[in-house]
């Protein structure tokens, strides 16, 4: 739950199958993606298919835009409350299917994170990555790597029936 604002929606099982099995669904969330990562001043491109891993899935790219330097204002701070927000766009676009697009902006982040060594936290660079590396049933937030954390979660990624 967020501490902000209590009536936020949750993911739930439903949500996440209902993700997975919709690639309508799916572009909905990339074109909000889209949208946040012009705000923080990045690009989602398409990756060289030859650099992929022959496996047919799409792979993505972010890129800082022409206005980086202007957007990055903004967040590329010490503490700010973007780096939040961050956390969960890369978690969220995990959980609901977007996991290219999560790996990508991740690394776009360390990148902007070792350009700028030491403006960016390292409280922060750990949720970052938790968001972007760790089980999905583990949220970032959890300092528990041995935990289950959301139970239908870990369920699932276990390929275990959730019904």
């Amino acid at each position: 739950r967020s501490p902000i604002n209590p009536s936020a929606p949750l993911i739930d099982l439903a949500t996440y199958t209902a993700f997975r099995q919709s690639p309508e669904l799916r572009k909905q969330l990339r074109t909000a993606l889209v949208r946040m990562l012009r705000f923080y001043g990045f690009e989602l491109l398409p990756s060289d298919p030859q650099n992929g891993e022959g496996d047919g899935k799409e792979r993505y790219e972010v890129r800082k835009s022409p206005h980086f330097a202007q957007a990055s204002r903004n967040w590329v701070t010490r503490f700010d409350h973007n780096h939040l927000r961050i956390t969960r766009i890369i978690r969220c676009c995990r959980v609901l299917g977007l996991e290219e697009e999560a790996r990508a902006f991740y690394a776009a982040l360390v990148g902007v994170a070792e350009e700028r060594r030491g403006v960016i936290s390292q409280k922060t660079m750990m949720f970052w990555r938790r968001a972007a590396e760790r089980p999905l049933y583990l949220a970032p937030e959890d300092d528990d790597d041995e935990g289950r954390g959301l139970e239908w979660l870990y369920r699932v990624e276990l390929g275990e029936r959730t019904d």
